[in-house]
């Protein structure tokens, strides 16, 4: 009766943890993010004059990118950006009583109270097409949205540093104004590098922020919905894969081969063998938590958790079977354990070469397909 309760038990658990993984890989207990009806929509390159809205061209180049917060997903910025446009913006400028300043200003900028926004010229230059100019140097920290860590360590991350229109005013809104990249001289100075990542690349595009709200302008039987246009210069950094490998994975790899290696000890020596395991899980703890420290708290499983998570079934997996075998050893009488040492240690290979199989597999398709929390 015992034995057929443990087989029972056995085998609920083991179609648990089958459908406990299915239903993760499918997204069965994926949190949902919140849909506030904003959306920023890119705008395809296309060709520069639309005789439908005022062409207003903006420049922007990062000098300095320093002081890059996980917890705020924000970093500090200097540069300088430039805007240029026609004498029909600027008749709408002077109807209004505006001036350019106050129309282009940073979009994702936090903490207003300690950034420059400082234009280069008392008055717009004028160039020689008849398009006025203005540049205007800037400093302050900048909100990184959509900061992705899913693929940690080996994570690419994308800072945004955007301008456009924020004034709510139909006359510059969507409907009028369409801003236009500057990509010939847009960039990067040398000082952008951040402790810790490499920097890939920039590149500048344009994009419209879908607001669903009209600001309190118009009546709420009117529009509902505000666009403005933006420039982002989106900064790219990766880590190093090799440094981020021999930091955070050779470690982990260490202690993984340890057990891996556990169940080639003779059935016989199950004092060792327990121990092993259950070590290890109290390195695994620890190893996680360290690297864990250093990141924000996140709603989701890096990379590296899942390679974890993996490595966490397959010490525990090999300490169930290590309680087992020595169990069975301690019950068989002492002609017959010869004969089941040998079996133990047949089975020991099989497990074995299947959590070895189990964790190559595991790490490809979490990185390809990675479970949905």
């Amino acid at each position: 009766m015992t034995r057929l309760i443990n087989r029972i038990l056995t085998i609920v658990g083991i179609g648990t943890f089958v459908f406990l993984i299915y239903a993760h890989r499918i997204g069965m207990f994926a949190v949902r993010p919140f849909e506030s009806g904003s959306k920023l929509t890119e705008v395809p390159a296309g060709p520069e004059l639309d005789s439908e809205h005022i062409p207003v061209k903006i420049g922007i180049f990062a000098e300095n990118v320093y002081g890059f917060d996980f917890p705020t997903q924000s970093l500090a910025v200097e540069g300088w950006v430039w805007i240029i446009w026609p004498e029909a913006f600027q008749k709408l400028m002077d109807a209004d009583g505006v001036t350019i300043e106050k129309i282009m200003s940073p979009v994702n900028q936090v903490n207003s109270w300690d950034s420059v926004y400082r234009p280069a010229y008392t008055t717009p230059l004028r160039r020689q097409d008849g398009s006025y100019y203005q540049l205007i140097s800037f400093s302050g920290r900048f909100y990184a949205d959509n900061l992705d860590l899913h693929r940690f360590p080996f994570e690419r991350i994308v800072v945004p540093i955007s301008f456009g229109s924020n004034l709510m005013s139909d006359t510059f809104s969507d409907g009028n104004i369409q801003l236009i990249a500057d990509a010939a001289q847009s960039g990067v100075g040398q000082y952008v590098d951040i402790l810790g990542f490499v920097t890939d690349s920039f590149a500048i595009k344009s994009y419209i922020q879908h607001y669903p709200s009209g600001f309190g302008l118009r009546d709420s039987n009117g529009i509902g919905q505000t666009d403005f246009r933006q420039v982002r210069l989106e900064v790219a950094y990766k880590k190093s894969g090799l440094a981020s490998s021999t930091q955070l994975i050779l470690p982990l790899a260490i202690v993984m081969l340890i057990v891996i290696i556990a169940p080639v000890l003779a059935a016989s020596l199950w004092e060792v063998r327990i121990a092993i395991p259950s070590t290890a899980l109290l390195t695994l703890v620890f190893l996680q938590q360290s690297y864990r420290a250093t990141l924000p708290a996140l709603p989701y499983l890096t990379y590296l958790d899942q390679i974890y998570g993996a490595c966490y079934m397959v010490t525990f997996g090999l300490f169930g079977l290590f309680v087992w075998s020595s169990n069975k050893l301690d019950n068989t009488p002492e002609a017959e354990r010869p004969a089941v040492i040998a079996r133990l240690n047949r089975i020991d290979a099989i497990v074995q070469w299947f959590f070895i199989a189990w964790l190559i597999l595991s790490s490809v398709a979490n990185w390809y397909h990675p479970i949905e929390f």
